[in-house]
């Protein structure tokens, strides 16, 4: 049954007189097994909601609201019921590559076809059945993302480690004729799916499109704690131009047919093969930068169109500014940062950071911890200077890292200010110039503004 955790402020649960502990029984007459039921059942302006208090009184409410206007509850679980967890067995799984020490919710396999819908997560489909397909197809849950990597049925199940793996095309196929839309992956791993498997996936998943919109192509990612794990080894900068170089014939024979390129190399491999990326018009509707894909290419475009705002010099005191990031970004914010070299009263320095914690194979920003911030850019520091941070290395709804240091504790063992920013060129630009009132607010930093000392909150 549906148990309220949390009630918003100001939300129509509040008005309402729901409280945490809270159970909703139903919603026009109807019972709410999961998130999708519950979702479908509040895009409606007049609603009947049946629940049963803490104390056990049943209330039977009658609600005006607007069309898109939800509850404003969190329940105790994000799907309402239980999530649908992963029964594979990949051997690329990055979830075995964390140590047990971590945070709980970090060890959490999902592969939940409704958090895809809902909120854009990969999912394998290996534990939907034909039933669920059939609800996907009936409630029109498009787009769906699917972590495809190989469609040759006898390679995947031994990449995934489940015997259902094998049936994924039949099952795109039945989303597609449904009218689903799709987002695909593929984790390419040296000498498992790459090469003539790359091929062979590419040409299966185009004959879909447009239900199946785009396939990406991502670099496995490897850390340190493999022990007891397949042996697998990150691509080599050659392997990744080869990459580059297959994807780019593959949207060249393509574009033609499909007026899309369909098929993308994540950034990782342009970055590791110290390649141009495409320019923006090879990215169609740059469908998967949440996967890595054009993001830098978005990067330059923003940061051409934000330039002009920079200025000849700095008003008032001059600023000394230390831009922190991952390995793979650093390339392109010193190439961005030098422009600035001209402005007088400002001096801007970058400090790429190398991840001891999960290993120097993994490079991006997002996986940065805030002992390995301190450890590196400390020594590093000129009194006097700000340190920049991009929001993706930390958690999405507290401001604290990977391994649970805040921003605040950062600041405080750094002794300097440190500005928290948006992961963008206007974030970095106005970070860098001091722009950061302009910065639009975002909730998950307004809980941390009071009690942190030394701090200063670029707000992104």
């Amino acid at each position: 049954m549906p148990r309220i955790a949390r009630v918003q402020p100001g939300s129509l649960a509040e008005e309402l007189d729901l409280d945490p502990g809270d159970e909703v029984l139903t919603m026009n007459g109807e019972a709410v097994k999961d998130i999708v039921d519950l979702q479908f059942a509040l895009a409606t302006e007049e609603l009947e909601i049946e629940v049963r208090k803490g104390n056990g009184e049943v209330w039977l409410l009658d609600v005006e609201k607007g069309y898109d206007e939800g509850l404003g509850v969190e329940f105790e679980h994000p799907t309402v019921d239980r999530i649908k967890l992963c029964h594979n067995k990949c051997v690329f799984c990055f979830v075995d590559q964390i140590p047990t020490n971590m945070r709980q919710t970090l060890n959490v396999r999902d592969d939940d076809y409704r958090l895809s819908f809902l909120h854009g997560n990969f999912v394998t489909l290996t534990n939907v059945k034909d039933d669920e397909l059939e609800r996907m197809a009936r409630l029109k849950m498009s787009p769906l993302n699917v972590s495809v990597h190989t469609t040759n049925p006898e390679l995947r199940v031994r990449m995934l480690g489940n015997k259902r793996s094998g049936e994924i095309l039949r099952q795109i196929a039945f989303l597609a004729e449904h009218g689903i839309e799709m987002n695909t992956q593929v984790v390419l791993c040296p000498e498992w799916n790459d090469g003539d498997e790359l091929d062979r996936t590419i040409a299966d998943l185009s004959q879909y499109f447009p239900a199946v919109r785009t396939l990406s192509v991502v670099p496995v990612g490897l850390t340190k704690h493999r022990r007891g794990l397949h042996k697998m080894r990150s691509c080599t900068p050659e392997e990744a131009k080869r990459v580059i170089d297959q994807v780019s014939a593959w949207q060249t024979r393509l574009r033609p047919s499909l007026h899309a390129s369909f098929v993308h190399a994540a950034d990782e491999f342009y970055v590791l093969s110290d390649s141009e990326v495409p320019p923006g018009t090879h990215y169609d509707e740059f469908g998967q930068t949440e996967n890595g894909v054009g993001v830098i290419r978005i990067f330059l475009d923003e940061l051409e169109e934000v330039w002009p705002q920079v200025p000849r010099q700095i008003s008032g005191t001059a600023r000394r500014v230390a831009v922190v990031t991952g390995v793979s970004a650093q390339t392109t914010i010193k190439h961005s940062l030098s422009r600035l070299h001209n402005v007088r009263g400002l001096e801007t320095s970058v400090i790429p950071v190398v991840n001891e914690f999960y290993g120097h194979n993994v490079t991006v920003a997002g996986l940065l911890t805030g002992t390995d911030i301190i450890e590196q850019v400390k020594p590093q520091l000129v009194p006097g200077t700000t340190v920049l941070l991009p929001d993706i290395m930390l958690k999405d709804d507290e401001d604290v890292f990977l391994d649970d240091r805040t921003v605040a504790e950062v600041a405080e063992a750094l002794d300097c200010p440190v500005i928290v920013v948006p992961a963008t060129a206007t974030g970095l630009l106005y970070g860098v110039l001091g722009y950061t009132h302009a910065l639009p607010p975002r909730r998950r930093y307004e809980a941390t503004l009071r009690p942190m000392r030394n701090v200063e909150r670029g707000i992104g």
